[in-house]
């Protein structure tokens, strides 16, 4: 990655603007049109200056989203990377989500994994084993789906990188009681008995891959990690789109099975 990547034209007042509307959508629930034109990042370092605006204003950061970067078919560069925050943290036997337009929960099934030391930022790379050493052993979790802007509005990667990349919140659920897998069998029985299964696979076959990214990144971006944030590196059967309002067994491979129930926001 060349540094031009990260060489930023927006002006702080840009930022800021864009930044403020987005946490206004994202606090009424709220997806709309694009951003005026002179507040839209077309570049990837504008759209994570806004991103990273917002972190810096609209709640603590409890942890990120990530995934392994990729080019588009133009050799752009491609980040996974979004804040996780402490008022859309949720644990317990229900979870509150914006809607969808179809009146849906959508969701992904990923693993979370806890930091056991601050992580200060630096230049010098960690290597892989330095980044495992500081992670725990992760959490079964749903990241909450959402973006603020319309299906419809034309919003490319820049847009939604800015907006945190489709992020409204994460349920944080049990320890994983065994080893960590890459697939297995994600099974969903509702109330009434109905069962859905799913071949849940992570997208890099290996849940840990996008972890030393993450931490290298924000580490020479400047941005320290502390001890307590969770990452979550990518979900294992894409978006699953739920009814509110029933109570669903969840049970990811031979993990012990958990109950949640959703509820609108």
């Amino acid at each position: 990655m060349t540094e031009s990547c990260f060489t930023r034209t927006f002006t702080a007042e840009q930022i800021n603007a864009a930044a403020q509307q987005l946490m206004h959508r994202r606090t009424q629930g709220q997806s709309g049109d694009l951003l005026a034109e002179q507040h839209r990042p077309l570049l990837l370092a504008d759209a994570l200056a806004v991103q990273l605006q917002v972190a810096q204003q609209y709640s603590k950061v409890i942890g990120w989203k990530c995934g392994v970067p990729s080019q588009d078919a133009n050799g752009q560069l491609k980040i996974v990377l979004g804040p996780l925050y402490q008022n859309e943290l949720q644990q317990g036997l229900s979870c509150a989500v914006w809607p969808s337009a179809q009146g849906l929960a959508r969701v992904e099934p990923e693993y979370a994994y806890p930091l056991l030391l601050d992580v200060a930022p630096g230049k010098d790379r960690l290597s892989d084993a330095e980044v495992f050493a500081l992670l725990g052993k992760p959490h079964l979790a749903l990241e909450l789906i959402q973006s603020r802007f319309q299906a419809d509005s034309g919003a490319q990667y820049p847009d939604q990188l800015a907006d945190g990349l489709f992020n409204q919140g994460l349920w944080l659920g049990p320890l994983l009681n065994g080893p960590e897998q890459a697939s297995f069998t994600l099974t969903l029985t509702h109330a009434d008995q109905q069962t859905m299964t799913h071949a849940a696979r992570h997208p890099n076959d290996n849940p840990r891959a996008p972890l030393p990214w993450l931490v290298n990144f924000l580490r020479a971006q400047g941005v320290p990690l502390t001890a307590g944030q969770v990452i979550i590196t990518g979900s294992f059967a894409g978006v699953l789109e739920l009814p509110f309002g029933r109570h669903i067994r969840w049970q990811f491979g031979e993990e012990p099975a958990f109950q949640l129930s959703f509820c609108p926001r």
